[in-house]
């Protein structure tokens, strides 16, 4: 690998034109084939537009480095603020290393266009190297613990580790996904007051649902119809099942799963989870998931929570349990104002957080 001189790497802010370019670079290094499309959905779409935040790295014409943000609303207490979580952040292989590098420095002034915006609180979930430089040279610090919920749909992956009968393997695979979609559709009763629609789109009726889901916590990325039609519904890499609990014309429940191959194994992810708190709304809707994700062929299934979330009793009850070592992330935070307070933040029983807070999926 070619080590190119540091004093060469200008840092600047983005400006129109240079979107090209960061999706150029973002390919090379991430070894993807994003269009522009998901570009402009991500950063110029959302909720708080992020353009402003982007801080590049540039050789003279050359983009060598990007620090960027996605930004949203936070319900924190009974505060609604801006919040930032750092994605897509790169330096071209010939720039990297060093504790006054091409990310420290594109770091230094994204900090400081926060502060001058006014924003507190950054958080993310940065991957294993990530996490390590953050926390060595950007001062990251660990939020709260979220785990990995999983539960089996089929044993066929398990099978073919210890059967090299592949007819056998597929048959067995079927046999076993009947058995637990049997298992799931008994082991709940559905209520009759409740109708389950799958939607494309999500109505004003859901900002009201949002007025009432938001008290159930303290802190907690705000879902309403803004964030909600742009996360899932205008996402143009992602497709999503989404599914509402109404009740006499008002939402009073939400679902949202995915499903991916991954190495020949199809893993189902909840998306988002929120329900009022009334016996059996929760699970009427884990319960329309995971029939929804077995019926598609899913051989797994994941949820994360914080761990002091209650709705956790909720999952337990289809048997799903915590799993270490399985699409683990780590979550991380920085302060950028004494209106935000530490304890508050690392109190594990005041989140709600899931797979939909990260941009991976």
């Amino acid at each position: 690998m070619r080590q190119v001189e540091m004093k060469n790497a200008k840092i600047d802010i983005y400006r129109k034109g240079d979107e090209a370019r960061i999706n150029d670079l973002f390919n090379l290094v991430f070894e993807q084939s994003r269009d522009l499309k998901e570009w402009e959905w991500k950063f110029a779409h959302g909720p708080v537009d992020a353009r402003p935040y982007i801080v590049l790295a540039k050789d003279g014409e050359k983009l060598i480095g990007q620090y960027a943000i996605i930004a949203f609303y936070l319900k924190y207490l009974d505060q609604k603020m801006v919040v930032v979580q750092p994605v897509d952040n790169m330096v071209h292989q010939d720039y990297r290393g060093g504790a006054k590098g091409v990310q420290v420095k594109t770091f230094v002034l994204s900090e400081e266009l926060w502060r001058q915006a006014g924003i507190d609180l950054a958080f993310g979930f940065p991957n294993r190297q990530a996490y390590v430089v953050g926390k060595r040279l950007l001062k990251y610090r660990d939020l709260i613990k979220i785990e990995n919920y999983f539960k089996r749909l089929s044993w066929r992956t398990a099978l073919q580790k210890r059967i090299k009968i592949p007819l056998l393997v597929d048959f067995l695979g079927w046999f076993s996904r009947l058995f637990i979609r049997l298992s799931v559709t008994a082991l709940v009763r559905s209520r009759r007051d409740v109708y389950y629609q799958r939607v494309c789109t999500f109505e004003e009726r859901i900002d009201s649902f949002w007025e009432k889901v938001k008290n159930q916590y303290e802190i907690l990325v705000c879902r309403d119809r803004r964030y909600l039609n742009w996360r899932y519904c205008q996402n143009p890499s992602h497709k999503y099942y989404i599914v509402q609990a109404e009740r006499n014309g008002e939402i009073v429940g939400l679902i949202i799963v995915k499903y991916e191959e991954h190495d020949d194994v199809r893993i189902g992810f909840i998306m988002e989870c929120l329900a009022l708190k009334e016996p059996l709304l929760m699970e009427g809707l884990i319960k329309k998931a995971l029939l929804y994700l077995s019926g598609n062929g899913t051989d797994y299934v994941l949820a994360r929570l914080a761990s002091g979330d209650p709705i956790n009793n909720a999952f337990k009850r289809f048997g799903f349990s915590p799993r270490p070592g399985i699409w683990e992330s780590n979550f991380v935070y920085k302060t950028y104002s004494s209106d935000v307070n530490s304890a508050e933040l690392e109190d594990q029983s005041k989140w709600h957080v899931s797979f939909g807070d990260s941009d991976s999926l």
